[in-house]
């Protein structure tokens, strides 16, 4: 029989590392999108491949359809009440970013409300009256995240804490799309370098299917959520 003592002074078994598949999980959905992307240029005819990827088209719809199951999915697993501000803020954000997959940034005018020029021109009032407090909130919830979870995140990322590893899979997918969108303005008018259709293509569809992973990258995250981090 152990006595009291030597029960204490026993030393407590060290957490358990979540398995490295666990941990990068995020990044599945990206991995994912890049494979695919490569299939369908090396497989289908261009004009196929246009087809699904365009604006408005299957692949674009699809990802505002799992944006809005993301943001169901994290109000539904619920969490702390004090945590219930970090949920809205990123809520609002994946909500803001399947707005902008719809373009509704440019729906009001004809041009992005996102420029700080359509509040300089001589745009209607009403349209600048119901723009800036819809930018206005967006543009709160992303700093508020910001400032409150940019650290810890950080911190969370260095021990490798499957959430912030996921958190930093979004940030990166995201980064590496609006890389492939600006390129091909980049190039050509700076440069006046014109990409060949096979280039076009397989870049087009990078883009768009890998924006296509980033809601359920965000899915990840609030599974790993649901289950501590």
């Amino acid at each position: 029989m152990t006595s009291p003592s030597s029960t204490a002074a026993q030393p407590t078994a060290a957490p358990r590392r979540a398995s490295w598949a666990y941990t990068a999980a995020g990044f599945a959905p990206a991995l994912f999108a890049v494979v695919l992307s490569l299939l369908l240029w090396l497989a289908l005819p261009r004009d196929t491949v246009i087809d699904l990827i365009h604006e408005g088209g299957p692949i674009e719809n699809l990802t505002v359809l799992l944006y809005v199951l993301a943001v169901a999915a994290l109000w539904w697993v619920g969490g702390p009440a004090d945590e219930r501000l970090g949920r809205i803020g990123v809520g609002v954000m994946l909500l803001a970013f399947a707005a902008r997959e719809l373009d509704l940034h440019k729906a009001l005018t004809g041009t992005s409300v996102l420029k700080v020029s359509f509040y300089l021109r001589d745009a209607p009032l009403h349209q600048k009256l119901i723009a800036l407090p819809i930018v206005l909130a967006i543009a709160a919830a992303g700093l508020w995240l910001l400032v409150r979870f940019a650290k810890p995140v950080w911190q969370q990322l260095r021990l490798r804490r499957p959430l912030a590893v996921t958190v930093a899979a979004f940030i990166v997918t995201l980064v590496a799309t609006k890389i492939i969108d600006r390129s091909f303005a980049i190039l050509a008018e700076d440069f006046g370098i014109v990409m060949s259709a096979s280039v076009d293509t397989v870049l087009s569809a990078l883009e768009e299917i890998g924006e296509c992973a980033l809601p359920v990258i965000a899915a990840v995250g609030v599974w790993q959520y649901r289950r501590g981090g």
